[in-house]
């Protein structure tokens, strides 16, 4: 009866973090495009009918995925790949950005379009990786013969603000509720992006939240644009990790 009460007690108790961040990865932490560095690589560049994949509506990972096996046949090896997406710059600010985050009992999360080789490999090469509590993306591996392959995190068509492959707000939006029937729950909410996809994540943020987009690139667009649907969140444009972090402090006491 006793180890019932206790179980039923530990059940509500809820551990309350200052913030739950989610992050972009391409030109958000890293400051370049992983996938466009690594289709790069192709000797000759992207030929016109594997380009024409994405653009008659086949997606970014299809295309990507036919990439790869280019890659391959053009003897690209696995640590060319991995070495050369691996020397990609962070966006400046963010190494002390993502430290300072965890150091101060943020989560830190990554909502991406790229690939789980990429982003996890990139974090361990610049020792961030135990930044990150959880990485949402299309999920990777390379083979035997160290070729690259892809596939789609999920096939959605609920989201038009979205790739058929990837919802981030969905994502976002699950996370959360995972994390409240795990115990765990957030002062406040925030999401840091570039692109368009990053639009939807940004809508589901509630009037106490922060929504970082980066000063001249996409994203600024959509919120502009007075026919896109309004944030209730805080909008706080960034260039780098340092105006981030400035703008989480003077906004939360650690």
């Amino acid at each position: 009866m006793i180890a019932k009460q206790l179980r039923a007690v530990t059940s509500r108790v809820i551990m309350t973090k200052p913030l739950l961040i989610a992050f972009d990865f391409d030109h958000t932490i890293a400051n370049k495009n992983s996938d466009h560095v690594a289709h790069q690589m192709l000797p000759g560049g992207v030929p016109a009918d594997v380009k024409e994949l994405y653009h008659s509506g086949g997606g970014w990972t299809e295309f990507m995925r036919r990439c790869f096996q280019l890659l391959h046949a053009a003897k690209i090896s696995k640590d060319d790949l991995e070495s050369t997406v691996n020397a990609i710059p962070p966006v400046p600010g963010y190494e002390d950005l993502l430290n300072n985050l965890h150091s101060n009992n943020c989560e830190v999360i990554i909502i991406s379009d790229s690939n789980s080789v990429f982003i996890d490999n990139w974090l361990v090469h610049k020792k961030l990786r135990h930044t990150i509590t959880n990485i949402s993306t299309n999920p990777a591996f390379f083979d035997d013969e160290g070729m690259l392959h892809v596939k789609e995190y999920q096939d959605q068509d609920f989201c038009d603000l979205s790739e058929r492959n990837l919802c981030k707000g969905y994502v976002l939006e699950t996370y959360i509720k995972e994390r409240a029937d795990e115990g765990v729950e957030f002062q406040r909410i925030a999401y840091a992006g570039d692109g368009k996809n990053d639009f939807c994540p940004m809508l589901k943020l509630s009037k106490n939240d922060l929504a970082f987009p980066r000063k001249d690139y996409t994203i600024m667009e959509y919120l502009n644009n007075p026919g896109k649907p309004s944030l209730k969140a805080e909008i706080l444009p960034w260039t780098d990790g340092y105006d981030i972090w400035r703008e989480i402090t003077s906004r939360i006491n650690f």
